[in-house]
């Protein structure tokens, strides 16, 4: 499973929005949010936007904007399939919920009961883990714990990925702070599987996504049909914006069409239009209910007048001008999208874009601001400061620096002597190598981990991986013994605004002799 996702983007903000208290709030009308779009694609270089809002059970908006991708210039309409990333993780706690309605399993029941091969690196941790745990991110690993063996672009098995579990150290303790960990849901689609007898995605499509009549979703990329129209990912290089590669497997891929169905649902507490339940509304209050407390962010006490914020079941929670907001982002390669309910306005915001971007969270938290404030914040032109104001910090880069800075020194050591296979425990192979008299680096689960490794100084260098769309270039600081021989190597992003997902300080890379 490749579970994405985030929204978590890094940049700086200035204040000059107007804050204002709780009223009535004048709600958007078509023109407003159309330029507010418009703003979000040429202020933060976003090409293409699917947006949708929904309040009870109509579509008051449903819209598309900009094109597919910047090459084929075909245009987004309602029908057009995204990548929603980590708003996925909604879908499965959905599908959860509908097992515990049907008695087969209790958000309280031990993961090992279901999959006896589930091991933490705390035997205690193992034996008292529970469904709720996994997908309430309070596992005690650090933030992103484990995620290259799915991301940018890695495959594992579920069953590798479980086996990586007990090899990845706690940084807090159990159930007593809050860090995202995107592997813990592929746990929880174990569980689905082991239940249900078919395979997660399949499971979702046949009990949510069918039944919500989400025409053209899918919840694997390998079943998305030749003729639909697919946004493509795009990212910026040094300013340019430049199309991605797909992040594929099992994420649900949806139009905004299909999306204001999604959101119809929660707004209906769990039943479908005809008024079926879908979900009980029990469980459906049990998945807003928060879980696990988190620090209130600079900008939602700001701006949202916030003082709490938590992680529910595949939701995130917040007071919003003293109204509940739930929402949660999800991010991918090129891909960023956004949903969010005021459910006592009885209203939500879907948000689609294809740019790695906060043009999706800035767009629902906008319009949703206008419900309950006469002068709802403007989000776009916030995120639009912050990041005009970062890209500045940015030049010259740290790496770039230090590069001409040691440019004549050479490494400590013949290149010969640091090729070879080397091995982390919970992630596997990396392998160094040498070609045109310059060291490479290639990871054994991704094809876009692939690069050249440039010298600093002594025993240091950058990975530079040849796709410059990741932005996740690395520090390499190679470990020599007491012999003058390379026993291994640690890494570190270089940049701060690279996603966590590249967790490459979590490695622990020895040298393989056999």
């Amino acid at each position: 499973m490749n579970y994405i996702k985030k929204s978590v983007f890094t940049g700086v903000i200035f204040l000059h929005a107007i804050i204002a208290s709780p009223c009535q709030g004048a709600e958007f009308e078509e023109q407003q949010i159309d330029a507010l779009v418009a703003k979000a694609q040429s202020g933060l270089n976003v090409p293409g936007i699917a947006l949708a809002v929904i309040k009870g059970d109509k579509v008051i908006h449903a819209k598309g904007y900009g094109v597919q991708s910047i090459i084929n210039k075909k245009p987004i309409d309602q029908n057009s399939l995204f990548q929603i990333g980590s708003i996925t993780k909604s879908f499965l706690t959905a599908a959860l919920a509908m097992l515990v309605d049907e008695n087969k399993i209790k958000w309280d029941d031990k993961v090992i009961d279901y999959l006896p091969q589930f091991q933490m690196y705390d035997p205690w941790v193992t034996r008292e883990f529970t469904i709720r745990d996994l997908v309430t991110h309070r596992s005690g690993l650090p933030l992103g714990a484990g995620d290259l063996l799915q991301w940018p672009d890695a495959k594992s098995s579920p069953d590798e990925i479980i086996a990586a579990l007990r090899h990845l150290k706690p940084e807090s303790s159990f159930r007593s702070s809050y860090a995202y960990n995107n592997l813990m849901y592929v746990v929880a689609e174990e569980v689905i599987r082991v239940i249900t007898g078919i395979p997660w995605d399949q499971y979702a499509e046949k009990v949510i996504l069918k039944p919500l009549n989400m025409r053209g979703c899918v919840a694997h990329s390998d079943r998305i049909v030749a003729s639909s129209e697919r946004a493509i990912p795009h990212m910026e290089v040094d300013g340019e914006l430049k199309t991605a590669f797909f992040k594929e497997g099992d994420l649900i891929h949806c139009s905004i069409e299909g999306m204001a169905q999604w959101a119809k649902l929660h707004l209906l507490k769990g039943k479908l239009p005809n008024g079926r339940t879908l979900i009980s509304q029990k469980q459906h209050q049990e998945m807003w209910q928060p879980v696990t407390l988190q620090k209130v962010s600079y900008m939602a006490k700001t701006y949202s007048q916030t003082h709490f914020q938590a992680y529910g079941l595949g939701w995130r929670l917040m007071d919003f001008h003293g109204h509940l907001h739930v929402s949660h982002g999800g991010a991918v390669q090129g891909m960023t999208s956004h949903i969010a309910f005021l459910p006592e306005k009885n209203i939500a915001v879907v948000a689609l874009t294809n740019q790695w971007s906060r043009a999706a969270q800035g767009l629902t938290a906008t319009i949703l601001e206008s419900y309950v404030t006469d002068n709802p914040t403007d989000y776009i032109d916030l995120y639009i400061d912050g990041r005009n104001r970062y890209k500045s910090k940015q030049i010259p880069k740290q790496a770039t620096a230090e590069l001409q800075k040691s440019k004549n020194d050479a490494p400590t050591l013949p290149l010969e002597n640091y090729t070879g296979r080397y091995h982390d425990d919970w992630y596997g192979d990396v392998f160094v190598d040498i070609q045109n008299n310059t060291l490479t680096i290639k990871f054994s689960r991704s094809k876009a981990l692939n690069g050249t490794l440039e010298h600093i100084q002594g025993n240091r260098f950058v990975a530079k991986w040849k796709d410059r769309t990741l932005n996740a270039d690395a520090y390499v600081n190679f470990e020599v013994n007491f012999k003058g021989k390379v026993k291994g190597f640690k890494m570190k992003a270089v940049s701060r605004s690279t996603d966590f997902s590249y967790n490459f300080h979590d490695l622990n890379l020895i040298k393989r002799t056999d």
